[in-house]
């Protein structure tokens, strides 16, 4: 199992090294999320995610329709998406405090990337989502 804490370390969660992908979202909504040029992130079936401590305290924006973003009341820390509908958690990886046996493979919404951010590695870009959206 991996683990995972914001900053305050008031929330503390637990997942399993079991992420269906890992990526990098370069879109202008993470970044604003997560403070940063793009948000790593690894997505999870929500039934495998578990709060240890701190749920009370978890606070939920509704993005969309679809999408709910959660971060910590206490210290503001990005922690993850959900989607509603689709039955995910994409964890922001950057709250790991263990090691995932695997890393991100891909980049998306690279056409909206930060102007002053650069791409410098080889792995696949997509443009939008992988599934065109």
């Amino acid at each position: 199992m991996l683990k995972g804490s914001c900053l305050c370390g008031k929330i503390t969660i637990e997942v399993p090294d079991e992420f269906e992908y890992m990526g990098n979202c370069h879109c202008s909504e993470c970044r604003k999320f997560t403070g940063s040029d793009y948000s790593s992130v690894g997505g999870i079936s929500s039934e495998k995610f578990r709060y240890i401590t701190g749920e009370s305290i978890a606070r939920t924006y509704r993005k969309s329709e679809e999408t709910e973003l959660v971060f910590c009341g206490e210290c503001g820390s990005s922690l993850y998406s959900r989607k509603r509908t689709g039955g995910k958690h994409n964890i922001r990886l950057g709250i790991l405090d263990s090691v995932p046996s695997h890393k991100p493979s891909f980049h998306i919404h690279t056409a909206s990337r930060a102007s002053w951010s650069e791409i410098t590695d080889n792995l696949k870009q997509f443009e939008k989502g992988p599934n065109g959206a």
